[in-house]
């Protein structure tokens, strides 16, 4: 078999058959859904012939950090940057996209999403149009940001109750980004979600240091915020597509939460654009 070390990062993805190699000493076996990150400056190579389909992407990084990660410490790492990214302060938070080794999706629809993001990064390099080289790394980031989540994700799920609060976190916010324009109560969000409401608060108290409602109103005003940066939406039009039961009560939220009034803020963001 071939032997290789490559200068790049090399990314495979699974799609058929099965596949065996050794890696720095190591041997591994992968199967459909399994992905894999070959890493820079470590010889590869086949151990055995056998019949698969892949897609791969060599790709260079800056910044790389490569270590082993428990699997409680991936959790505990999610948790952290969901809890950064569901602040006030969305736009200066950073964070970092960690990238298994080795992961396996043996959820037909996960895989196929997973999938459907890389083969959009490998026509955008094929056809080669306008800035094909930028749409190609938005492309293969955002692959790398699925695999991140969907892994975090089911390794919370698989874990015991204690280990399992970022899954059920994940699962409350997905709910809450989907639903924050109807009416939600604490009854309803029981019924729907069927986790005890109070034991929630008790939850995103502990781990986020808000509760289930200002988390709900946070997402509202960030909606609110981005319609009326780019829209023409009339603020009863906004109020309703936010979750409000009029403007008025809107306004009142808005302005305790920015400082400024919807109108007022929109008429901010207006002169910012036109200087």
């Amino acid at each position: 078999n071939i032997k290789r070390v490559s200068e790049d990062y090399i990314f495979y993805i699974v799609t058929m058959g099965e596949m065996f190699f050794n890696e720095d000493g190591k041997d591994y076996h992968l199967k459909k859904g399994d992905c894999f990150l070959f890493e820079p400056g470590k010889l590869h190579y086949g151990t055995q012939k056998s019949i698969y389909n892949i897609l791969y992407f060599h790709f260079k990084a800056k910044n790389v950090v490569t270590e082993e990660i428990e699997l409680l410490d991936w959790q505990q790492k999610a948790q952290e940057e969901n809890k950064n990214w569901l602040t006030d302060k969305l736009d200066v938070v950073e964070n970092s996209i960690i990238i298994p080794k080795h992961s396996n999706f043996s959820d037909h629809t996960v895989f196929l999403n997973i999938v459907k993001l890389a083969e959009k990064a490998i026509e955008n390099q094929m056809i080669r149009l306008e800035n094909f080289n930028t749409l190609c790394s938005v492309n293969v980031t955002e692959t790398f940001i699925e695999i991140y989540r969907q892994f975090v994700f089911a390794a919370c799920k698989r874990s015991n109750k204690k280990t399992g609060t970022t899954y059920l976190i994940n699962d409350v916010m997905a709910y809450l980004n989907a639903n924050f324009h109807r009416k939600l109560t604490g009854e309803i969000i029981e019924k729907e979600l069927m986790y005890n409401f109070d034991y929630l608060n008790q939850l995103f108290r502990k781990k986020l240091d808000t509760s289930v409602f200002k988390m709900l109103e946070n997402i509202r005003i960030e909606t609110a915020k981005r319609f009326l940066k780019t829209s023409n939406l009339s603020l009863e039009q906004i109020a309703e597509n936010v979750g409000y039961k009029n403007e008025a009560y809107f306004s009142k939220v808005f302005k305790q939460r920015t400082g400024y009034s919807p109108s007022k803020y929109r008429g901010r963001v207006k002169e910012q654009f036109s200087e």
